[in-house]
């Protein structure tokens, strides 16, 4: 005996094998092509803004092509950087990077890049070209004293310190900034249970790296990059206390990743 289909079942059917709409290609977007070298060259240097004694200094390594048209710091708008510094409560409010300058009028917290120019890509640096940005990078952190400089990218930290593969996270040294020299990163390491000092001239700063915030960074996704901001959070108010304390490992280890991996498997809560 034949099945009878109701008459809401054989419409179903009907719209299921009729054929996917296309779209004209006159309202298809406009396929993305690479700025020339001329057009590059146009972008003027993000402008950045410095005083003594912030509280963070966020390192980048130089602008891509969006945040260069827009002349502002991370501003493609894929980029984590915004979303994680106020999902972690490093800043009160959520910001688009329009209002980036909120970071240095309202919370003491600056942005800097290693390399000025912009580029499509990272890989459009040479390690010499990033090489030789680091003295006037030392030059930003030995004459502003910042009391954290945080690194928003491994590889930037990799050419800061010379340093192969280092471990994202608060670094085993720090940066001394009653040292002479402006030229290397003067590096020393951190005493166990030293603070900074209480009054407005820290001693040294602290150095914590960070995986970049950079939608093409894969090997560590949002949720994994969440909690490196949250571990700065933590550095933040310890520095930022009256008088300031010492930055507790163990409290570290709480707020961050436990295990270091290509894929975050783990999301702690």
């Amino acid at each position: 005996k034949a099945t009878t289909l109701s008459k809401s079942v054989r419409a179903s059917l009907r719209s299921a094998t009729k054929p996917a709409a296309t779209i004209p290609l006159s309202r298809m977007p406009p396929k993305r092509t690479r700025p020339t070298e001329a057009e590059l060259a146009e972008l003027a240097p993000i402008p950045e803004v410095l005083r003594p004694n912030l509280d963070i200094l966020f390192v980048g390594i130089n602008p891509g092509v969006v945040s260069g048209r827009k002349q502002l710091h991370f501003g493609n708008p894929q980029n984590f950087f915004w979303k994680g510094l106020y999902q972690s409560s490093l800043i009160p409010q959520s910001i688009a990077p329009e209002d980036g300058h909120k970071l240095w009028t309202n919370w003491n917290m600056s942005i800097v890049n290693l390399v000025q120019r912009t580029t499509p890509s990272t890989s459009d640096l040479s390690r010499q070209e990033m090489r030789d940005a680091v003295p006037d990078l030392c030059q930003k952190i030995s004459e502003n004293k910042p009391k954290v400089v945080c690194f928003v990218g491994i590889g930037i930290y990799e050419i800061f310190a010379a340093q192969s593969k280092p471990t994202p996270g608060l670094q085993s040294v720090v940066y001394d900034l009653s040292a002479s020299d402006r030229v290397q990163p003067p590096l020393r390491p951190l005493a166990a249970n030293e603070t900074l000092n209480s009054n407005e001239q820290p001693q040294f700063a602290y150095l914590f790296v960070m995986p970049s915030t950079s939608g093409r960074t894969t090997a560590y996704q949002n949720p994994e990059k969440l909690l490196y901001f949250r571990q700065l959070k933590y550095i933040r108010d310890c520095v930022t206390y009256s008088p300031p304390r010492a930055v507790d490992s163990s409290a570290l280890a709480d707020l961050g990743p436990q295990i270091l991996s290509k894929y975050f498997s783990e999301q702690k809560q």
